[in-house]
């Protein structure tokens, strides 16, 4: 039931499947359980094998915005990489969005004529941070940070619990991710090589979706460390396998360079499954020193931490009781009744 006196949101989301993905799924369920007025309005922009044909999509779908929105409607953009979020410079709605992380300017703004990102974003009513890092890093960029706020994203906790269920007939432990250079496998490689010394048994499990080009320059590092047997490559795994995957490692292995958020880190942590991350923001905020930070450009200092929980048991539960009780901390109620807040004040 829609509360009344209340305000239209419409939502501007893309059809994903990545975290982003699966924030922007979340964050709408929970937005309509707590009754708030949301039309999502979802594009798919990459339809094509071509990415030219599927550029010219993300054209039209932009214009297809402005016959979309209503003068008095407050827009939420869920993704400031998105061509999409170039109407904003022509709506005059109360106009926000949910920012991340960058890597790069997206490539379009050097095509259009008195128009940078930075100006994009300087019309908007206000940004949903991802975290203290997306902040600085909206802060780097020139944009004014006083209309930022950060809202951590939830999870599913009736999803993400720990579950004695096993999928796999061995020891390992997990990273996840895309293997993009800031994933940092390389370092992730080279650690997990140091560890096999030690426990020559133990598997490194990667699961995620990644890019041909970026599967190749990893199992160039795999070659090259003579890893072939030990390292087993899952790709895409169903969202609700993740449980009893997280459940089983060992630990979690996420020494990232870069993120917006960190999913990973909270899901593992709430499946009891003791993180090994880096020292640096947004790992730091998600774990607020209730588990294991290190230097990511350190293998031999990665190593050394991943084989302290491997053989000391009490150290080992203790960051699963501490990493349980933080991962409660991330709510999709709290996020969505925050997120409502902030758009509607």
């Amino acid at each position: 039931m829609v509360m009344t006196g209340q305000q239209k949101i419409k939502m501007v989301t893309e059809l994903r499947y990545d975290a982003i993905g699966i924030y922007n799924n979340n964050l709408i369920k929970h937005l309509q359980s707590i009754g708030t007025d949301l039309t999502v309005i979802q594009f798919n922009n990459r339809i094509h094998k071509n990415r030219y044909l599927n550029f010219m999509s993300e054209i039209i779908n932009t214009i297809k915005l402005f016959f979309l929105i209503r003068r008095d409607d407050i827009v939420l953009f869920t993704d400031t990489i998105s061509l999409n979020l170039f109407t904003s410079l022509f709506l005059v709605n109360n106009k926000y969005a949910v920012f991340f992380h960058y890597d790069k300017i997206p490539f379009y703004y050097k095509f259009l004529p008195f128009v940078s990102y930075k100006r994009t974003l300087n019309t908007l009513t206000g940004i949903i941070c991802g975290s203290r890092f997306s902040v600085s890093q909206l802060d780097s960029l020139g944009i004014n940070t006083h209309n930022c706020k950060v809202i951590y994203s939830g999870i599913d906790h009736d999803l993400f619990q720990p579950l004695l269920t096993k999928l796999y007939p061995f020891e390992y432990i997990l990273t996840v991710g895309s293997e993009e250079p800031r994933k940092n496998m390389k370092n992730i490689l080279k650690a997990f090589q140091i560890l096999k010394r030690d426990f020559p048994h133990l598997k490194l499990l990667k699961i995620g979706e990644v890019s041909p080009q970026n599967r190749a320059n990893t199992l160039e590092y795999v070659h090259n460390l003579e890893l072939s047997e030990s390292v087993i490559f899952t790709d895409y795994v169903e969202e609700g396998q993740l449980p009893a995957i997280y459940s089983n490692a060992k630990l979690l292995l996420f020494p990232s360079l870069k993120e917006g958020f960190g999913l990973p880190i909270v899901e593992a942590m709430a499946c009891g499954c003791p993180v090994v991350t880096s020292n640096r923001s947004p790992m730091t905020e998600l774990v607020a020193s209730k588990q294991a930070t290190i230097n990511p450009l350190n293998p031999e200092e990665i190593a050394r931490e991943c084989k302290i929980i491997l053989s000391d048991d009490k150290y080992r539960d203790g960051l699963v009781q501490d990493g349980l009780a933080r991962a409660s901390y991330f709510n999709w109620e709290k996020t969505a009744k925050e997120v409502y807040r902030f758009v509607t004040s």
